[in-house]
């Protein structure tokens, strides 16, 4: 499956679907412990597509990533 950008508020991740975007943006946003005492929070985040940054995603990854230049 190719990867897709997503943006998880500022941050920028290529992933298959947004799920995947958004569980890894959202140890970069607050740390787990965080995420965990405030559920709704989690729950509230959201993997938004951003198909015109299609284009900024590298080729020869496979992996759901977060994009280096932020």
């Amino acid at each position: 499956m190719a990867l897709r950008a997503y943006k998880v508020q500022e941050i920028l991740v290529f992933a298959g679907r947004g799920t995947e975007a958004k569980l890894l943006a959202a140890p970069q946003l607050r740390p787990n412990e965080e995420w965990k005492a405030d559920v709704a929070a989690w729950v509230a985040l959201r993997a938004e597509r951003t198909p015109e940054l299609d284009e900024l995603a590298d080729p020869s990854r496979t992996e759901p990533y977060i994009h280096a230049a932020q």
